[in-house]
């Protein structure tokens, strides 16, 4: 595995390709969650500086250019900028690391967003340097929104073959079952990186049960992602500095402030500064 495996992942041209697909301009929310993220968010940050991370080409734009006209997109991936630049080309983007945001000044911008479990993309150590950079970058009452893989729900500990997702009840259905197999039979190639992803990467699971670092199935289980809970997101995000004002489940649920553990998938978190 390459020192950056994940950046590797989302810049080849096969994955920059399919983000290109379902980018554009009237693109919506990926869940219930992020949409009731942003609009939490919206009242603070309308008409201040956003700063779009992981911005892939271009999915969450013409979403945050409703709240902003100052609107600067980054990733690290050059490939995704590419796609990007050819979805908006009148609009300032850059290749740019979340753990290092030295092109931007203190204080720049009244929200950052960092969508799509971008910041699962690096190391549980490294999510640390992410936020306090976010923290540096942002104004006074400045907004962060970010979503994150939780480690109790289903994307976590999926396999190739799956009947079920993990944590999800198996219910037979021949028409689940038909278009299971049509899929694999109209894409032998993805079946084959599936199985050797995966199998690849089985050994180097880490679970500490708080959090953990497992593939993904998107991507044929490339990705190599971090997963956390509702004790370790907390935690992550006011070590950091920031007040927690929601964490919102997959489908747009409030997580309550006491709640101990969640089922959701991911979460999205919004803080202020």
């Amino acid at each position: 595995m390459s020192i950056d495996h994940n950046r590797d992942v989302f810049d080849s041209a096969r994955v920059a390709a399919a983000y290109v697909e379902y980018a554009g301009p009237t693109d919506g929310f990926l869940d219930r969650g992020e949409a009731a993220a942003l609009v939490a968010a919206a009242g603070v940050a309308r008409g201040t500086p956003v700063l779009d991370v992981g911005v892939g080409s271009g999915r969450t734009t013409a979403l945050l250019r409703l709240l902003s006209d100052r609107y600067v997109a980054i990733d690290y991936a050059p490939n995704m900028i590419e796609g990007f630049r050819r979805n908006f080309p009148d609009l300032p983007a850059h290749v740019a690391d979340a753990r290092d945001l030295a092109d931007f000044t203190d204080g720049e911008f009244g929200l950052v967003v960092f969508s799509n479990n971008g910041i699962d993309t690096v190391t549980h150590d490294e999510r640390i340097r992410v936020l306090a950079e976010f923290h540096r970058v942002l104004g006074e009452s400045g907004i962060l929104v970010f979503s994150t893989l939780n480690r109790n729900g289903p994307s976590f500990g999926e396999k190739p073959f799956q009947l079920s997702r993990p944590t999800q009840k198996f219910r037979f259905s021949p028409r689940t079952l038909v278009v299971s197999l049509g899929r694999r039979l109209l894409d032998p190639a993805s079946v084959v990186r599936s199985l050797a992803n995966w199998w690849s990467a089985r050994t180097r699971v880490v679970d500490r049960g708080t959090w953990a670092v497992a593939p993904l199935a998107a991507h044929d289980f490339a990705p190599f992602m971090h997963f956390t809970t509702v004790a370790d997101v907390r935690r992550l995000v006011t070590d950091a500095g920031f007040t927690i004002s929601e964490i919102f489940a997959d489908d747009g649920s409030i997580v309550a402030p006491d709640a101990l553990a969640s089922s959701a998938d991911n979460f999205t978190v919004v803080a202020r500064k």
